[in-house]
């Protein structure tokens, strides 16, 4: 349920078309089917028992906490002691089966995790539908921690892959493992047909009442928090932008949120990208984008927000959008907010009327919101909602929720929330940094009291927004290329600056091309495949295109 009140103390995917941090790859034994006979060693986790949980879930007091939907089971187990071991064409290979009964899903922690450059671990579903990996030297943290997604079902499988040319020892420890026990099936009892928990008057983000909040909605995540006491639950927050337009990982949400999370727990958050249905109504589960890993920066009590940082820089496939903002204390006439109530896919409600001041955990801290029935619903917030986005007219982002009484059943005049105001929160929690977002959404310190939204479209044109068009100077062939990258350009009078930044935003070349150059060739050898953004910067203009690398 939602919180009522504020109280603080690349990659090879089977039936998925992304998951974590990853790079493209597949396990070995999808490939050489005679390892098979690896997958026999199975660690059988007890199912635990849920009566206290469910109860604790049903009871009114779990209204004023993050919404749970697992818990966590200790399993201490070295993988690399446990897992069957073959070596192979080229490499080693490890294989270990994971088990709990009657599991919704399953998720894996580690608190000691490192794997060395050119190791590959993967971890699927026992019929091979879901897939995530390869985890490689990537996702390697100086906590030493990890954690996945979420794998659907009750098993799940393993794999690691060491070429023969690695030396340096792999490290994995199996902590624990997550037991999903509800929010994490498809629901034939709702009246709706639809996937997920949510109740049936929600309004999924790809109806008409979202037409005008496409790029917003693509800013807007599920949060997997582990929180103490062994439990699991769901958030929702949104990437924002900041005025040094850097394209820093920072995700807004709710601070109630953590309340019961220890910071050494941070590092085993998962952020969700693009968990929505592909149309208004959907009967099967999305496909996912995650990264896990966050730090806190910054916090504030009174209008119940948390500002996050990720770990790891978004990739480019993953189509973000760091939403715009506005920090001035009027209230808006209309808009929505984006969110994932009960750990649902994406959803949305709207409102209608002026916005109303209200002192909620402060005195003029939060805008309370009064939602509307619309044309293919009456969309309201839940549990897994906390810690959304509220929009204006102009999906800038006003507010984040702590709570309030909607609901699918209840009168409508009870159909409200509370948002946390972003203009509380930028400077009206505490003196210091960490109690404000104006630092982090302001690095530059322009005194700007709104921002625009941003992503790596608009990031790697000029900063001025000049729209130059790319056929209008060069023109790259072949594209997709091999091994040579040809670059036909109108000649400049001012040499050109080249600079090529891969999927994760890292840069991979550097070179400048003379004046004067109609013709300029870059050896691309070297380059793994993927998709990769090619910027162009001379004196006077910028230009950008977009560049595959083929196997």
């Amino acid at each position: 349920m939602k919180r009522l009140l504020l109280i603080i103390s690349i990659v090879f995917i089977a039936n998925v078309s992304f998951a974590q941090l990853s790079v493209e790859g597949t396990p070995k034994t999808f490939v050489h089917k005679d390892l098979a006979v690896l997958l026999t060693t199975v660690i059988d986790v007890d199912q635990p028992d849920l009566s206290d949980v469910i109860e604790q879930d049903n009871n009114t007091e779990s209204m004023y906490k993050t919404r749970r939907f697992g818990v966590i089971l200790p399993l201490g187990v070295d993988f690399f002691e446990k897992a069957d071991y073959a070596e192979i064409d080229k490499g080693k290979l490890w294989v270990l089966r994971v088990r709990s009964d009657n599991a919704q899903a399953l998720t894996i922690y580690s608190d000691n995790f490192y794997l060395p450059e050119g190791g590959e671990l993967f971890v699927y579903n026992k019929d091979q539908s879901q897939v995530i990996g390869a985890f490689t030297s990537l996702n390697n943290h100086d906590s030493k921690s990890f954690a996945t997604e979420l794998i659907y079902g009750d098993e799940m499988v393993i794999e690691y892959f060491q070429p023969n040319y690695v030396i340096e020892q792999p490290i994995l420890k199996l902590s624990e493992i997550g037991y999903a026990y509800r929010d994490c099936v498809y629901e034939p009892t709702k009246a709706s047909s639809e996937y997920g928990a949510s109740g049936s008057c929600n309004v999924n983000v790809n109806c008409p009442e979202g037409n005008n909040y496409r790029k917003a909605q693509r800013g807007v995540v599920r949060i997997q928090i582990r929180m103490d006491q062994n439990y699991i639950g769901w958030c929702t927050g949104s990437l924002v932008n900041n005025t040094a337009r850097d394209l820093a990982p920072y995700v807004l949400s709710a601070l109630h949120c953590i309340e019961d999370s220890s910071p050494s727990y941070y590092n085993n958050y998962v952020f969700y990208f693009n968990y929505e249905s592909p149309g208004c109504i959907s009967q099967t589960e999305p496909n996912r984008s995650t990264l896990s890993g966050t730090t806190v920066k910054a916090q504030g009590l009174g209008s119940d927000f948390v500002l996050f940082r990720l770990n790891n820089d978004i990739p480019i496939r993953y189509n973000a959008y760091w939403n715009a903002w506005n920090a001035v204390n009027t209230a808006s006439t209309s808009g929505v907010a984006i969110h994932h109530p009960a750990g649902d896919i994406k959803k949305i409600s709207t409102y209608t009327a002026l916005l109303q001041s209200v002192s909620y955990g402060a005195t003029g801290s939060h805008w309370k919101a009064q939602w509307v029935q619309t044309q293919t619903n009456f969309g309201i917030t839940e549990g897994g909602s906390s810690g959304s986005p509220l929009f204006n007219s102009s999906s800038q982002i006003v507010g984040t929720l702590t709570g309030g009484t909607s609901g699918c059943n209840v009168p409508v005049s009870e159909k409200n929330d509370y948002f946390g105001k972003l203009s509380y929160s930028w400077a009206s929690n505490g003196s210091s940094s960490q109690y404000q977002l104006k630092p982090w959404l302001d690095p530059l310190n322009t005194g700007v009291m709104q921002f625009r939204g941003d992503d790596y479209t608009t990031y790697l044109t000029s900063i001025n927004d000049v729209d130059q068009t790319k056929e209008s100077y060069s023109r790259i062939y072949p594209n997709p290329a091999k091994n040579d990258i040809n670059i036909i350009l109108t000649p400049q009078p001012n040499p050109v600056q080249i600079t090529i930044y891969d999927e994760l935003s890292r840069l991979v070349l550097t070179q400048t091309i003379p004046s004067n150059t109609s013709e300029y060739s870059i050896n691309a050898k070297s380059f793994n495949p993927g998709y990769y953004i090619v910027k162009f910067n001379s004196l006077d203009k910028t230009w950008n295109d977009k560049l595959i690398i083929s196997q």
